[in-house]
């Protein structure tokens, strides 16, 4: 999938990750997912729950709708992704202050894959991320991580700014739309607090 330019406007940027949460639902690799669990073109997944950052009590059952586990796929994969240029910011950054920032980042970032890989887990859908290859708005691609390990100081420090604003701008947004869309109450807990996180960061992200 080829990356869409960066719209002119904020509003087009909404659009466009709005957009791309409806699309999810009819990709190929989340229906091939969702088959291979043994719910071939079924609306819905039930399974049982485990404890874990989400805060449900073990045991419960939960609906999870198609986009709820499209939400989850695509997070873990953007999250994923992410971390892979976080772990760079030690040993690349130049700014103290965008290092210190990078690593409070990242320590979100771990939880939040942990809490997504629980509740995708309940669902009975595996991990194996249908998302692997693509380029899409919020995910960092081979040639920006490329760029990113070849670069240092100044270079580097401009590189994460605008590579880890996109990815948190673009996770807020998907966490609104599964806010107003998703089914499980335990998905749209996380994805309140995964917004959250991205928002707060995004605005102490420091300049």
């Amino acid at each position: 999938m080829a990356k869409p330019g960066p719209p002119t406007h904020r509003g087009g940027r909404v659009q466009l990750v709005v957009t791309l949460l409806c699309a999810l639902l009819i990709m190929s690799g989340c229906a091939g997912s969702q088959q291979r669990a043994g719910t071939p073109g079924g609306a819905t997944v039930t399974g049982s729950s485990s404890a874990g950052a989400t805060g449900g009590a073990a045991g419960t059952t939960g609906t999870f709708s198609t986009t709820d586990i499209a939400w989850l796929q695509l997070l873990i994969a953007m999250d994923e992704q992410t971390r892979s240029i976080l772990e760079l910011a030690p040993r690349h950054g130049g700014e103290s202050a965008l290092k210190a920032w990078a690593a409070g980042v990242a320590r979100d970032n771990r939880s939040h894959l942990t809490a997504l890989r629980e509740l995708l887990a309940a669902t009975g859908v595996p991990d194996d991320n249908p998302h692997e290859g693509h380029d899409m708005p919020g995910m960092v691609n081979a040639e920006e991580l490329k760029a990113l390990g070849n670069a240092t100081g100044s270079q580097f420090d401009g590189l994460l700014r605008s590579a880890v604003r996109e990815h948190l701008t673009h996770v807020e947004q998907l966490s609104i739309e599964l806010r107003k869309n998703g089914s499980d109450p335990k998905v749209r807990k996380l994805a309140a607090t995964v917004k959250d996180s991205a928002a707060a960061h995004r605005q102490r992200m420091p300049i």
